[in-house]
């Protein structure tokens, strides 16, 4: 309700109009994180750079970008100094296949892979999302995606100790380990659905991106044995990714996101400034921002991102501040963030009379 609002700009049963751009992004801001319930705990799947991976987040991200095909990559690794360390990939693509007017058809490709504890647990996933996006006006657009993707989880039986391998004196791998685990791996498709708008003016840096997302709409059985009747649990998000044009040379960003797979909850906010350094003829930019966020209950996370033409790097560190910190010594995660998109070169403003060949 609070977003069709700010949408369609109309007035407020309190009587209180949006007057400017600044105003529009403080409330969409405000309404982003009121929404978040105020309780947090881990994902399984998580990024720090979420906003690098937005299929992740929402396959209606598809195909918005300022460019023509877009190509990620993210590195995590998480907890290090405790003995099993956490590892965690993302690949994607996703480009703009189809223009007819006031509408966008685009496509997607993601490709995940998450290790973790000493039987080396795995979640990979590879998956194809699409997006349809309609513009509303010269600033907003609406778009609706949707995604298939086939998971397969695994565990390696070799890498853990049991009881039964003692000897007495020695432990010896080779002895049965007289346990019955069932399967040890196990493939499933997964459906999403998600919905995106966006609000870009033309001619300004200003640039805004909400929307919701659900995550294994079909609840596979993702179980490792037999007879368990064990289904992944859907998992929904909100997310926002807003910067305001300042002046010439500063933006104010604003990031949050909120996931939720039945108790288990993950909540992310912060803001930073975006400072350019250089703007070419082409419309490219170098820039370097500077945030700090917090996942509530978990971490604090101060992020770096260079930007320089079609390319970006972002570098995040998660700062422990649970109770497990104790054993991580307060160090969380270290993640990579690597952006390619090919931008449009803008149309010459003089033409040459005769032929060039």
């Amino acid at each position: 309700m609070c977003l069709l609002v700010i949408l369609t700009n109309k007035r407020l049963p309190s009587g209180i109009r949006f007057k400017s751009i600044r105003m529009r992004f403080f409330v969409l801001v405000a309404f982003a994180l009121s929404i978040l319930p105020p309780a947090a705990t881990a994902q399984d799947l998580h990024y720090s750079q979420y906003y690098h991976n937005p299929m992740h987040l929402n396959p209606a991200s598809t195909g918005l970008f300022r460019g023509d095909m877009r190509a990620a990559a993210l590195y995590r690794t998480q907890w290090s100094t405790v003995p099993v360390s956490y590892q965690t990939f993302a690949g994607a693509f996703d480009w703009k296949a189809l223009r007819r007017k006031d509408n966008l058809v685009s496509a997607g490709f993601l490709l995940q892979h998450d290790q973790a504890g000493d039987a080396a647990l795995t979640w990979t996933q590879v998956g194809f999302t699409g997006s349809v996006a309609h513009a509303i006006g010269a600033t907003q657009a609406l778009s609706a995606g949707f995604g298939i993707a086939f998971a397969q989880r695994s565990f390696d039986i070799s890498r853990l100790k049991f009881k039964n391998q003692w000897g007495g004196d020695y432990f010896d791998p080779s002895l049965p380990s007289k346990e019955t685990f069932g399967n040890r791996s196990g493939l499933f498709p997964t459906f999403s659905a998600g919905l995106n708008w966006l609000y870009e003016p033309a001619d300004v840096r200003t640039r805004i991106l909400a929307g919701i997302g659900a995550f294994h709409l079909n609840r596979p059985l993702s179980g490792f044995a037999d007879d368990t009747d064990i289904r992944l649990p859907v998992r929904l998000t909100a997310h926002v990714n807003a910067a305001v044009q300042l002046n010439e040379w500063l933006d104010l960003v604003a990031i949050g996101v909120w996931q939720q797979m039945t108790t288990a909850r993950e909540i992310v906010a912060g803001a930073g400034l975006r400072r350019i350094l250089e703007t070419s003829t082409t419309g490219s930019v170098t820039a370097v921002q500077l945030t700090l966020s917090t996942r509530l209950g978990d971490a604090l996370i101060p992020a770096v991102q260079v930007e320089r033409g079609s390319w970006t790097l972002g570098i995040s560190y998660d700062w422990n501040t649970s109770e497990f910190s104790t054993a991580t010594n307060k160090h969380g995660g270290l993640e990579l963030a690597l952006v390619y998109r090919t931008l449009p070169v803008p149309p010459p403003k003089f033409f040459k009379a005769c032929p060039i060949f």
